[in-house]
């Protein structure tokens, strides 16, 4: 099936271009295939919101509720802690390459044992 079918090109990320690990792969696919993954992606974030599986706390990838509002609300509360005297700790954790070592097998194992994904 053609449609299945992608190229893969390297993005340079940042970095040394000359080293290959700076470089993330990216599929080219095609129009079907992207329409399949939306209408995919859509069903789930539809699951999602109907089941009430979301925190209130998930900003990103959320429709309304962007990365950039979650800062904004973060800093302003972090601000009010400090002005009343309360000691404020941050720890910030890099994700960059998270996903790039998940094992989708584990992935799909785990939604399955907790009723979310049915494999077949």
């Amino acid at each position: 099936m053609s449609w299945k079918v992608a190229n893969i090109t390297p993005i340079f990320k940042k970095g040394d271009r000359k080293d290959p690990s700076n470089y993330r792969p990216v599929s080219l696919t095609s129009v079907v295939s992207k329409i399949l993954e939306k209408i995919i992606r859509d069903g789930v974030v539809e699951h999602l919101h109907k089941n009430n599986l979301l925190s209130k706390n998930q900003f990103g990838f959320v429709k309304h509720r962007s990365t950039k509002i979650q800062m904004m609300l973060v800093m302003d509360k972090w601000t009010k802690l400090l002005h009343q005297g309360t000691a404020v700790d941050i720890v910030y954790l890099d994700f960059t390459k998270a996903f790039d070592k998940v094992s989708h097998s584990h992935l799909l194992h785990k939604l399955n044992s907790v009723g979310k994904i049915k494999l077949y």
